[in-house]
């Protein structure tokens, strides 16, 4: 297991440690390796740089790791929703013609929301879906661009009454975040939409009096098919009919990836496994417990699969166990919807590769909160990582950034709910990491934990201790665990010293493994 290499200066090693942990799931500062060695003597333990992403049980060399994807998604564009229709056939009201060849417009679970809306201009335009973006749904078979029936029979007459243009809303309690923030106008758009939808409707009128723009209507689509993470069945695809003399939008056609009865089916399946999860739910537990419930199933339960048909959606997660980022960010915020708790899904990237993950409401306070990134495999077993458990803006816009949509996310400054905060395990100094480091594999070896751990309060601390811990010229965790294995109630070997760091948390771990395995 042992590898050797020339001894590196700090300054070096540290920078290849910092390249390495360049990237969304595709390296976040989590690369299992071996240090040089601490003495020439051939009895000296190896230090092994653990990756809690590999699965390998042999040791990686840092020149020659691989990287582990763990992103939004394989292809280098995002998920694209498309705008096609028809050209209009004979109808009963002749003045009502659809629209033809709108072009696409980005309106995935990966990217911004308001950068790519079509103009007036654009929605005339004679692009073809293939000229105008790539993204996964290049994928698709061509018939899912075919011409479809015009304006069908089946039409929910939201419309039809002429409603009071300065419309308010339907109750805000079954809508997500972003619904607070639409203007008088999308809210009639949305919940003539989300009626239409929820009712499995195949068409939707617009009032003449709201006066319903192809922009409004895009808008709106984008919002909804984003946040609207119970809508599992929703296609991409969009078709909407214009007034001729007024141009506005008059009706629009809704398009399902799934057939009915699947729809149900799928539904079944996610019904009975939300239930079982939240049953789970003692009276006793206090929000913070539900999120960390909440959590920890996804980690111990789904795997991160970018191959799997449904990786995006919560089917993907509840009926198959398999998912990506879109799918555990969609499926922590359906359950956190399902008893209560407000959560957003929060569309980003991670070092500039596209990713997805969440905000979540504690005790009236907001926390940022990656799913994805608790799913974990060390070395010596699988656990949970609570690196990116509650954490603030601060934190997290270390290593993400946050794309901009058409209403402002709320701010999380409050470190109260944080994992290492909650748990005591904050270390302010150097020998506050040597002593909590030294505490915590006690306690581990008592029910056989695979890492102990501890959050460095600072740059300077984190940067100190990973010199002390892990440097040639100091190496101080073989001393720790050489040291703490007197007191472990369950031994463990020190011969070769697995650990992790994350310079965009300040996280530190030693990992266990039990000689009696």
């Amino acid at each position: 297991m042992k590898k050797h290499f020339r001894a590196l200066s700090f300054m070096i090693f540290a920078a290849m440690l910092t390249l390495l942990s360049a990237s969304c799931r595709t390296g976040r500062g989590d690369w299992e390796n071996t240090l040089p060695e601490v003495a020439t003597t051939s009895s000296q333990p190896a230090v092994i740089y653990e990756t809690e992403e590999t699965t390998t049980s042999e040791s990686l060399s840092i020149t020659s790791a691989e990287k582990i994807s763990r992103t939004a998604a394989t292809v280098s564009e995002p998920e694209l929703a498309t705008t096609t229709a028809t050209v209009s056939s004979e109808t009963e009201e002749p003045e009502i013609s659809i629209v033809s060849d709108v072009p696409k417009i980005p309106i995935s679970e990966f990217t911004s929301s308001t950068a790519h809306m079509p103009t007036a201009s654009q929605a005339s335009s004679s692009e073809t879906p293939s000229e105008t973006g790539g993204g996964s749904l290049n994928e698709i078979t061509e018939s899912r661009f075919q011409n479809t029936e015009t304006i069908v029979e089946d039409i929910v007459a939201v419309g039809s009454s002429d409603p009071d243009p300065s419309y308010s809303g339907k109750e805000k309690s079954l809508r997500p975040y972003s619904y607070d923030f639409l203007s008088e106008k999308q809210l009639y758009i949305y919940d003539a939409l989300i009626t239409a939808i929820e009712q499995r409707k195949t068409s939707v009128k617009f009032s003449e009096i709201i006066g319903v723009t192809s922009d409004d209507y895009c808008d709106v689509y984008q919002i909804l098919y984003n946040d609207e993470c119970s809508l599992f069945y929703l296609d991409t695809k969009m078709q909407y009919a214009v007034n001729a003399s007024t141009k506005n939008v008059a009706s629009a056609n809704i398009f399902y990836s799934l057939s009915d009865e699947e729809i149900d089916r799928r539904q079944n399946v996610i019904d009975n496994e939300t239930a079982r999860i939240i049953s789970k739910i003692m009276p006793s537990m206090t929000e913070y417990d539900i999120v960390k419930l909440f959590y920890d199933y996804l980690a111990e339960n789904v795997v991160y699969d970018e191959n799997a048909e449904n990786c995006r959606s919560i089917y993907g997660v509840f009926g198959e166990k398999k998912a990506i980022c879109g799918g555990y960010a969609k499926a922590f915020e359906y359950l956190c919807s399902k008893v209560g708790i407000e959560a957003i899904t929060i569309t980003g990237d991670a070092d500039e590769v596209p990713h997805m993950w969440n905000m979540v409401l504690i005790d009236g306070k907001w926390y940022h909160i990656d799913p994805t990134y608790a799913v974990t495999e060390s070395k010596v077993g699988k656990y949970v990582r609570y690196d990116y458990f509650c954490v603030t803006d601060e934190v997290i816009s270390r290593t993400r950034t946050v794309y901009e949509q058409s209403y402002k996310y709320p701010t999380a400054d409050s470190e109260d709910c944080s994992y290492y905060v909650r748990n005591g395990l904050i270390a302010d100094s150097w020998e506050d990491v040597k002593s909590m480091l030294t505490s915590e594999i006690i306690k581990a070896s008592k029910d056989k934990r695979l890492v102990a751990e501890v959050q460095c309060s600072s740059k300077e601390t984190y940067e100190t201790s990973v010199y002390n811990l892990f440097d040639r010229s100091q190496a101080q965790a073989i001393n720790i665990m050489e040291s703490a294995l007197q007191q472990a109630e369950n031994k463990y070997q020190c011969e070769n010293i697995s650990y992790s760091q994350d310079p965009g948390t300040y996280v530190l771990k030693l990992f266990l493994e039990y000689t009696d395995q």
